[in-house]
């Protein structure tokens, strides 16, 4: 301690010399990592992120010919491609999952785990919903169709569409945007003619240079991996990235689909008295007749079938086509076929305010009236 009287001793400032040299160079080390990540967005993406995640108006859209009410676009929070959709993605054997879950730390895919399943000119393939809510979008090739595989989380909706439109295969992204809390595609165009937006649950585009053309929809099944694998031991199955293993396990929506509250405003909104807003729905289509089926109602009816010695199993006609439903016990999902197998038809998957909002004419099995 210094004694009474003694002058301070000087406080010396650290230099350049004395080891301000680490701070620079820490400094311009951290701002080459920032340009490395951001330029390897940009290099990733073809373009920069556009889109503020709150105005419609910033994701560079053209509007001016929206076929849907612009009061219902909606910004949901994340720029154009944030999500990254995929392109021929990589994938692997069905047989391989389990010997994959054995060498990675946490498992890849389980027998629980719910995925998308599509089956063209004898080949099948399984999108894993674990996988698909963090890229939405899959534009792959199956059977030697281009296809794109889509996933809406807001709204659990799977649709899968022929991606051939107006003699072009067409490519989409994740735009950013909403309609009545749906996906909005967008479609990468190679030239300056512009790109149009999509709506997943419509089926068609809703503004930009290709405005009303519509796209084909496709047969799809969503099940547990177990069942699909039982079902078609010969299909192959999305691989994830490895960079977004930590994406893939940390994101969930099983808190959002147990509560009744959406994230985004839809018009109309379903009616106090029926169905629950989260209750899920399969639609099928049969030679041009639509039905709407509750996955609960269906189970019901599979249960009681299943007095008969149906177990998990119900039929019922739609238009000229038998429809046999699988609802076994403990799944959270059904399966349909025809009678006699074989017959086209083709499904879409949502949650029953989600597909009110689009079509609020098209009530569900036993909701009439």
């Amino acid at each position: 301690m210094d004694a009474p009287g003694t002058p301070a001793a000087p406080v010396r400032m650290l230099t350049f010399r004395s080891g301000g040299w680490v701070l620079v160079m820490a400094g311009v080390f951290m701002l080459i990592i920032l340009v490395w990540a951001v330029a390897g967005a940009y290099m990733r993406l073809g373009s920069p992120l556009v889109g503020d995640g709150r105005n419609v108006e910033s994701y560079g859209f053209d509007l001016r010919n929206c076929l849907v009410p612009r009061e219902l676009l909606v910004a949901g929070g994340l720029r154009k491609d944030a999500l990254q959709s995929l392109t021929d993605p990589a994938v692997v054997p069905g047989s391989d999952v389990e010997r994959i879950n054995a060498d990675r730390h946490g498992k890849f895919l389980v027998s629980t785990d719910r995925v998308i399943g599509v089956t063209l000119n004898d080949e099948s393939r399984a999108y894993p919903l674990l996988i698909m809510q963090c890229h939405e979008v899959a534009n792959d090739t199956l059977g030697g169709v281009p296809i794109a595989v889509t996933y809406n989380p807001l709204g659990d909706a799977v649709v899968v569409f022929d991606r051939r439109a107006g003699g072009e295969t067409l490519q989409f992204g994740v735009s950013g945007l909403l309609y009545n809390s749906n996906l909005l595609m967008y479609d990468r165009r190679p030239d300056a003619a512009g790109e149009s937006l999509w709506c997943q649950l419509l089926g068609r585009a809703v503004t930009g240079p290709r405005a009303e053309t519509r796209l084909t929809v496709l047969n799809a099944t969503v099940t547990e991996w177990g069942r699909w694998f039982a079902d078609h031991p010969g299909t192959t199955v999305l691989r994830p990235d490895p960079r977004m293993a930590k994406r893939y396990q940390e994101t969930s929506y099983d808190s959002y689909f147990r509560s009744a509250k959406l994230m985004f405003p839809v018009s109309p909104e379903i009616p106090a008295d029926g169905p629950g807003p989260k209750d899920r729905l399969i639609v099928v289509d049969a030679a041009g007749h639509r039905g709407v089926y509750l996955i609960d109602q269906v189970s019901r009816e599979a249960g009681a079938a299943g007095a008969t010695g149906a177990t998990g199993s119900w039929q019922t006609r739609l238009g000229d086509t038998t429809l046999l439903f699988d609802a076994r016990p403990g799944s959270r999902s059904v399966t349909v076929t025809t009678v006699p197998p074989g017959r086209p038809i083709t499904t879409i998957h949502a949650l029953w305010f989600a597909w009110h909002s689009m079509y609020p004419q098209e009530l569900p099995l036993g909701a009439e009236g």
